[in-house]
């Protein structure tokens, strides 16, 4: 439930009592909804600097700063403890202005059942505390089915579903017969072999390739020594699978043990962080992840976003990570890590020599993947300018192309009813999933300044909570008058500079504030503003009528409890009036389509106990 938002008496009185103490706080809106949670190791210090008027701020804070109307604060015995509190809320609440991944859906894991007397291997979207080994998350699931598939079939590992060993089979499936699993399910491989199996692939996963490569050619020496060849032969095929896979994955120079790797790179709103994990040396995986962030904060709060992030849901952390932009208070984050792990982790931001190097190495690649991203979306969605939209811009003089247009409409039928249309047109076709609808609420009789302004501030009310743009060019069917109301409104959400004309019905004139204009009858111009505006009335116009016919056919039957709208207006069909309603007999009332017993039953008792009406 929200709260009355505070006056600014009441706001400052409450910033006064501040603590000077770490803790996390929570910015509200004038609705109470939580839209910034931060964290600070001097409470008092941090929300304060938020309230003072000659901050240095850029633009997208001050419209933080606007909306906010009330905090709330919770006290903390550290820093660090302010710091899982911070990504506990942050969870929870969602906050429109922290930084926040752009798809952060749960990502697969690969998990390996240790907990099972036969392991299998298999793909899972969340990690739990039950005794088994998870790889991940995969941000690239193909990458994820590949790696599967070959460490499953190269290592002989069941991928099936049976509850070994009470659930057996009476023969082995086709996995055992194209040589990618040994069954244990049918007993062609003991409990103790099929366990050093798993083993070897799960060291093998954690990035050990080279000591797994070592101990199954002493293996295959000594097998061949015994004259054993058949399994040898065996042991030779999987080193020769293993051994190209180990080639294949790229050493890190100067880096031989285990660590993460995470850079960032940004462009506007956006950024991307990639996370390398080397194992031994060598890059075993590497995870990409898209990030959005509403304020213009640096890189260090994407950085600590991806850690909140990927951290709590990795299916391992090494004991050292490398950082290509430091983070706030990294001795909380490094505590944090900890507990993670249950063992020590050290977090650093290397500034030179090797370290330095491998961790340019991420943020190369974060860079390169932001650019593709951008790429990809721009060939994605083309401009798609029409003709008609260029000689628009040339016509009315507009400083760009009107590729998107809004356009509202008000309908009223002797003053009654009053409604309102919004559509949007995107590239010279309607965009009907931006279409909106009103019905007047605070104007009585006809007056079409007061509903269009009323309208109008409702709509770009929301767009300015939703951090949402006017279209190219905002129409609004009519003349000078509504387009100063709409001049008014825009302007006192901010929207200076958008783009605005009034289109009157019947002589077709442009109003500008500038002066008026026509076009000519037959410009692409003017039968683009025509069509959008045609638009606007029947949208408008269908929904007038769809209120108006609602209305005319309520009537007693919609007391009747059980009596939808399809079954009155068979009703209402059937007999051709409520008074023949009221008249007919059970027999007759079955008869109508759509109508059982229990309805009719209904429908007599209500009439019985209901007067008739006078003539």
């Amino acid at each position: 439930m929200s709260r009355e938002p505070k006056s600014t008496k009441e706001l400052q009185a409450k910033l006064q009592l501040l603590p000077d103490a770490p803790g996390v706080y929570l910015h509200k809106n004038n609705q109470g909804k939580v839209i910034y949670v931060g964290k600070a190791s001097h409470l008092n210090q941090r929300v304060r600097s938020y309230f003072h008027t000659g901050s240095d701020k850029d633009a997208k804070t001050h419209a933080l700063v606007r909306r906010i109307r009330d905090f709330d604060y919770i006290v903390t015995d550290t820093p660090t403890d302010a710091l899982v509190l911070e990504n506990q809320l942050i969870k929870e609440y969602r906050p429109l202005y922290n930084v926040r991944l752009k798809d952060d859906k749960q990502y697969p894991y690969i998990r390996v059942s240790l907990n099972e007397p036969y392991p299998r291997i298999s793909v899972v979207r969340r990690i739990t505390k039950d005794g088994a080994r998870y790889y991940g998350p995969f941000t690239d699931v193909g990458a994820m089915r590949e790696t599967l598939k070959f460490a499953a079939g190269a290592f002989q590992v069941r991928t099936c579903h049976l509850d070994l060993p009470g659930q057996t089979v009476e023969r082995a499936c086709l996995d055992w017969q194209i040589g990618r699993c040994s069954a244990p399910c049918v007993g062609y491989d003991t409990q103790e072999g099929y366990r050093s199996k798993v083993q070897n692939m799960v060291r093998f996963l954690s990035g050990a390739g080279k000591e797994v490569l070592e101990e199954l050619r002493s293996e295959m020496e000594e097998c061949s020594t015994r004259l054993n060849f058949e399994k040898a032969a065996q042991l030779r095929d999987l080193i020769a699978k293993l051994d190209r896979t180990t080639s294949r994955s790229r050493p890190v120079s100067g880096i031989r043990g285990d660590c993460d790797l995470i850079g960032i790179a940004r462009d506007g709103e956006d950024a991307s962080g990639v996370v390398m994990r080397v194992r031994g040396g060598h890059i075993l995986t590497t995870h990409h992840f898209l990030m959005a962030d509403k304020l213009d904060r640096g890189l260090d709060a994407f950085m600590a976003q991806l850690l909140r992030e990927y951290y709590p849901r990795a299916g391992d952390i090494p004991g050292e990570i490398l950082l290509s932009h430091p983070v706030d208070h990294p001795d909380s984050w490094q505590e944090w890590l900890m507990s993670l792990r249950d063992a020590k982790v050290t977090l650093k931001n290397p500034k030179r020599g090797v370290k330095k190097e491998a961790v340019e190495l991420a943020h190369t690649n974060a860079a390169f993947k932001l650019r593709e991203v951008n790429l990809k979306r721009a060939l994605a969605q083309p401009s798609k300018v029409t003709p008609g939209d260029i000689q628009l811009q040339e016509a009315l003089d507009l400083h760009s192309v009107p590729e998107t247009i809004e356009c509202f409409d008000i309908s009223n039928f002797q003053g009654k009813e009053t409604v309102a249309s919004l559509v949007f047109f995107k590239g010279g076709w309607p965009l009907k999933s931006r279409y909106r609808r009103f019905r007047i609420k605070t104007v009585r009789g006809v007056d079409d300044f007061a509903s269009m302004k009323e309208v109008l501030t409702r709509y770009y009310g929301r767009l300015v909570d939703k951090e949402i743009k006017p279209a190219d060019l905002v129409v609004v069917d009519g003349g000078a008058g509504q387009l100063g109301v709409a001049r008014e409104v825009l302007a006192g959400y901010g929207f200076h500079e958008a783009q605005l004309i009034g289109l009157a019905k019947r002589e077709e004139t442009i109003h500008r504030e500038g002066g008026t204009l026509n076009l000519a009858r037959g410009s692409e111009a003017l039968k683009l503003l025509q069509r959008v505006r045609d638009e606007a009335h029947r949208f408008a116009i269908t929904y007038h009528r769809l209120l108006r016919d609602r209305k005319t056919t309520a009537s007693e039957l919609d007391l009747i409890p059980g009596i939808g709208q399809i079954k009155k207006l068979s009703l209402l069909h059937h007999f051709g009036s409520v008074v023949r309603i009221r008249a007919a007999t059970g027999v007759e009332l079955a008869e109508v389509r759509g109508v059982n017993k229990h309805d009719v039953v209904a429908i007599r008792e209500f009439f019985a106990n209901r007067p008739e009406p006078k003539s």
